[in-house]
C-alpha cells in the first residue's frame, strides 16, 4: 500500500527498527512496515515521535498532516533532489501565454467530457428529465473552448457547465441531502464527502506530480496563490467526476455510506470516527480495484512530456 491513512484520534506514532508503531494511551494499536509506502497522511490529532520523522525521512516517505474536515493542512518532503530541467520547462511553458492557454484548455475540455460521460453513465438506471439539454448545453458550451483567449474565459465556460452538471448529480442521488455543490463548511452529508474525497484526490496527485519534479505551486488552469499547489489543482479536474463523484454516487445510492456515517456540528458536517474509518477502507478497495494511481501517474508522465517537448498535452478522457 503506497499511501497509510492514520486515522486513531490522540495516537503516536513511534520508530520500531526499521518500522513504525502506532500507540494509544501506551498501548499499541497497529504494527506498520514501511516496505513500499511512499506517503503516511495523518489526522492533525495525531503525532510523531522525531525517530519516527527520521526514519521516514531516510526511506524518502512524505507525510501529509490532514483536517478531518480533509483539508491539507501541511506536508513534510522527502529530499530526493534534482528537477530543475523540468521545473525550468513548467516555468517557460506558464510565462508563454499560448501554451499555457493550450493546456488550459485540454484539461477544462477532459473535465466538461468527463462530467457528461458520468451522467451518461447513469442515465439509464436514473432518468433524468430533459436530460438531453442538458447534455446539448454542455456539448454546446465545450466547443466554446477553441475560441477562448484567456484563462477567465476557459474558467467561465468551466463554471457554466459545472452549473448544470451538478444539477444532473443531483437529480441521480437517491436521497435528497443535497441541493447545490459547496464547499467549505460543508452544509449536507454528501459535500462533506465530496470534499474529503477531493482531498485524498489532492493527495495523490500531489504525489505523482512530486515524482515527477514539478514545481507543484505553479499551475495552468489555476492562478498562483501562496500555499496553493495549484498544478495539483489542474491534473484534480479531469479526475473529480469519475474518480471521486461516481464513487460517492455510488456509495450513497446503494446506502454503503450514508447519513449517520456523518455528524452536524456547527461549522459544517464532518464524518464520524466509525465513519471515516469506512471511507477510508472504501477508499483504498475504489482506488485498487481500477489501478487509479497508475492513471494518475500516466498523467503526470503526459504532463510532463507536453512540457518537456512543447507538444499536446493528452488528458485522460474517462469511458
Amino acid at each position: 500500500m503506497e499511501t497509510i491513512y492514520i486515522t486513531k484520534e490522540n495516537s503516536v506514532l513511534h520508530r520500531c527498527e526499521e518500522h513504525l508503531i502506532l500507540k494509544k494511551k501506551g498501548q499499541t494499536v497497529a504494527d506498520i512496515p514501511l516496505i513500499n509506502v511512499k506517503t503516511f497522511v495523518l489526522m492533525n490529532s495525531i503525532q510523531i515521535t522525531s525517530h519516527a520523522l527520521d526514519v521516514l525521512a531516510d526511506k524518502n516517505i512524505d507525510v501529509i498532516y490532514m483536517s478531518k474536515s480533509g483539508k491539507i493542512k501541511c506536508r513534510l518532503n522527502s529530499q530526493a533532489g534534482g528537477g530543475a530541467v523540468i521545473r525550468l520547462a513548467q516555468h517557460n511553458a506558464f510565462i508563454n501565454e499560448k501554451t499555457r492557454l493550450k493546456i488550459s484548455r485540454a484539461i477544462t475540455r477532459a473535465k466538461i467530457l468527463n462530467q457528461k460521460s458520468l451522467i451518461d453513465k447513469y442515465i439509464d438506471h436514473y432518468p433524468l428529465k430533459d436530460y438531453k439539454d442538458s447534455a446539448s448545453a454542455i456539448l454546446s458550451f465545450q466547443e466554446k473552448l477553441d475560441t477562448a483567449e484567456t484563462i477567465n474565459e476557459i474558467m467561465g465556460i468551466e463554471g457554466i457547465c459545472a452549473k448544470i452538471y451538478w444539477g444532473c448529480f443531483k437529480t441521480l442521488l437517491k436521497y435528497p441531502a443535497f441541493t447545490r455543490r459547496e464547499y467549505r463548511p460543508a452544509p449536507d452529508y454528501v459535500n462533506s464527502a465530496l470534499n474529503l474525497g477531493y482531498a485524498f484526490l489532492a493527495n495523490e496527485i500531489t504525489t505523482q506530480l512530486y515524482i515527477q519534479q514539478f514545481d507543484v505551486e505553479i499551475g495552468f488552469l489555476h492562478s498562483i496563490h501562496y500555499g496553493r499547489n495549484s498544478l495539483a489543482l489542474d491534473i484534480m479536474e479531469e479526475f473529480r467526476s469519475p474518480f471521486v463523484d461516481g464513487w460517492l454516487l455510488g456509495l450513497f445510492n446503494r446506502r454503503i455510506l450514508k447519513d449517520d456515517h456523518f455528524k452536524d456540528e456547527k461549522d459544517g458536517f464532518y464524518l464520524t470516527d466509525g465513519g471515516f474509518d469506512k471511507f477510508c477502507s472504501l477508499y483504498h478497495e475504489h482506488i485498487e480495484n481500477e489501478n487509479w494511481r497508475n492513471k494518475f501517474k500516466t498523467q503526470s508522465e503526459n504532463l510532463k512530456k507536453a512540457v518537456m517537448e512543447e507538444g499536446e498535452y493528452a488528458p485522460f478522457i474517462y469511458e
